[in-house]
């Protein structure tokens, strides 16, 4: 039986990386394996800020990007100097450049379209003992901050605290990024939207970084079209997409175990889903492509969120499901779909440079059995740079158009 793998878990790996650089941890991720790129942004970023001077070129990873910008300003005395795409430098970062501002008296510039920025970190910067931000754009900012005063507390000794302010948004991801400040050694505690991070006070086994959750969305939906399996899957994980066997759950599909972290997806759709965008974001692309082949109509609330990714993913979701006959409406922070009587065999898609949109309409496609003639297909390498191999497994063919 075919069996399909999703690459290690960008959001779990970004985070690893930052305090295993921090601790001096060594070999986190095995030689050979294929990184997304976003990963590998952050890996070489992280490398460059050894030097007094370093230039990182961000491309349009939003986390490397936010998370590199706190570990700059807390190198005293050194300069970073940041380049990315034109759409990264459009997605909100203001809050966070504030709060770096304010707590560590950085210098930051900004070039006429954003790029390039440059951060000279303060010689005090280490003496901090708090941050705050909002958290109502993104969830990244907290994160960002999160990994900053575990960096602060292991090189001062001394305690450091963030502050979030009015709305959380994905609070699951922010929850991840505790998870893994706490795993690497680091006493956590949380009172509201206050964290407090402690001095390591032991040496701990560094955690394994774990299968991609939000790649698995994909995979799953595939298993269960070709009967095929799913590998490197690792249940309660702590990731937000994990949330994706629930509402496969709620139509009437189960993931069913097959092996140590190898699962089959099984059953007949009923009914149509129900899904707060906000608590797992990056699954929307995913679930919609489900939805386009649902019995009954589907809804997403709290959709926001998805205008400030790579591209503004509630038009680009519409896009994809009303190109394959379904119909799409949006009425404020709401999106429905209503598959379609008789879905068209021909589907042609621009994925505006958006990994999550180019593998959500492969999926489509697949669920559909319409032939794809897809533009931006590279766009894959940010997240799951396998995944046309991966599909191929079971027989899904895209026209991949410059």
């Amino acid at each position: 039986m075919v069996e399909l793998a999703p690459p290690l878990s960008k959001s779990d790996a970004q985070r690893a990386l930052v305090l295993a650089d921090l601790l001096g941890v060594a070999e986190l991720i095995a030689p050979g394996e294929v990184l997304p790129r976003d990963v590998e942004v952050l890996r070489r970023g992280l490398a460059a800020l050894q030097k007094h001077e370093a230039e990182i070129d961000c491309h349009d990873g939003g986390a490397p990007f936010r998370f590199l910008l706190s570990q700059a300003a807390l190198h005293p005395g050194h300069r970073t100097r940041f380049t990315g795409s034109p759409r990264l430098g459009e997605r909100p970062h203001g809050p966070l450049l504030q709060a770096l501002r304010e707590a560590l008296h950085c210098t930051i510039e900004q070039g006429p379209s954003f790029w390039p920025l440059t951060l000279t970190a303060s010689p005090l910067a280490l003496e901090t003992q708090r941050f705050e931000v909002t958290g109502a754009e993104s969830s990244q900012f907290a994160s960002s901050l999160l990994l900053g005063a575990a960096r602060v507390a292991h090189l001062s000794r001394k305690p450091c605290e963030v502050v979030v302010s009015g709305a959380l948004t994905s609070a699951g991801y922010l929850e991840l990024t505790e998870q893994w400040v706490a795993r690497a050694g680091f006493p956590v505690t949380r009172e509201g939207q206050r964290w407090s991070v402690e001095p390591a006070p032991r040496a701990t086994p560094f955690p394994a970084i774990p299968g991609d959750w939000s790649s698995l969305t994909y995979l799953l939906l595939l298993a269960w079209k070709h009967a095929a399996l799913v590998s490197r899957v690792q249940l309660q994980s702590g990731h937000p997409d994990e949330r994706f066997a629930e509402h496969l759950s709620s139509v009437g599909l189960q993931m069913v175990p097959r092996g140590a972290g190898v699962f089959a997806v099984e059953g007949t759709p009923r009914g149509g889903l129900r899904v707060d965008a906000e608590q797992c974001p990056d699954a929307v692309p995913a679930l919609v492509a489900l939805a386009c082949v649902l019995p009954e109509r589907s809804t997403f609330s709290r959709i926001g969120i998805l205008r400030h990714k790579e591209s503004d993913r509630v038009e680009g979701v519409c896009d994809f499901a009303r190109r394959s006959g379904a119909i799409a409406e949006v009425d404020g922070e709401s999106l429905s779909i209503t598959a379609p009587a008789v879905p068209v065999t021909q589907l042609e898609f621009d994925a505006r440079d958006d990994h999550r949109l180019a593998m959500a309409s492969a999926v489509l496609s697949s669920l559909t059995g319409a032939t794809l003639s897809l533009r931006g297909a590279e766009s894959v390498s940010k997240s799951f740079p396998q995944f046309w191999e991966q599909a191929a497994k079971v027989g899904l063919q895209v026209v991949k158009r410059p």
